[in-house]
């Protein structure tokens, strides 16, 4: 019988599908903080209309690459629970505009905090695995942690323009950690490919 190890080592060495739609989600994610920061003066409400689609294109995106594929890395939990959370905050925005104009704020700290935290994990799970580029994911996520609990501490007092330029930053760091990890995603399980043959042996 084979042990745990072993069984997250044969589960690592599986390819990941549909790894280009995190590509695409992350293109996105920077399409929209540059959206933010070349348009100040937009209205509130097509901020909120922007920032609904991101969260609803990531929760989808993140349940097809989690659920369609047998990775290790593709199918943790957070990844499973955080793609659900961003579906439910995207629905939500779009199904009440008149309360999401007042809680944007906190609806944004609390998807970036989310985030973050996924990225934390998925650095801590490609440091155990010795996979490169933990580092930079580590540090992203942290970044994005940071950024989330600037909004969070005050979200009403920080005021309209420090949050939409916080979020720009957010997307921005967010985008940029999802292209990175979708090429990674895509080759991953090579790296794993001789030990899994080791196992086997």
């Amino acid at each position: 019988m084979d042990s745990y190890f072993e069984q997250i080592i044969r589960k690592a060495g599986k390819v990941v599908k549909h790894w280009w739609l995190l590509l695409v989600t992350g293109i996105l994610a920077i399409v929209a903080g540059i959206v933010v920061f070349c348009s100040p003066g937009e209205s509130y409400v097509a901020l909120s209309v922007l920032f609904a689609v991101l969260m609803l294109v990531s929760g989808i995106v993140g349940l097809v690459v989690s659920l369609g594929s047998r990775n290790f890395f593709a199918m943790r939990a957070y990844s499973i629970v955080g793609s659900v959370f961003d579906l439910i905050l995207g629905i939500l925005l779009i199904a009440y505009p008149q309360v999401t104009l007042l809680a944007l704020p906190v609806y944004m700290g609390v998807w970036m905090l989310t985030h973050s935290i996924m990225m934390i994990s998925f650095g801590s799970d490609m440091g155990a695995l010795g996979v490169p580029g933990n580092g930079w994911t580590t540090a992203s996520g942290i970044l994005l942690l940071l950024l989330s609990l600037c909004i969070l501490v005050k979200p009403f007092q920080l005021g309209i323009p420090a949050v939409i330029v916080l979020t720009g930053v957010g997307c921005l760091v967010m985008g940029c950690w999802m292209i990175d990890i979708s090429f990674r995603l895509r080759k991953i399980h090579q790296r794993f490919k001789p030990q899994e043959a080791e196992v086997v042996e």
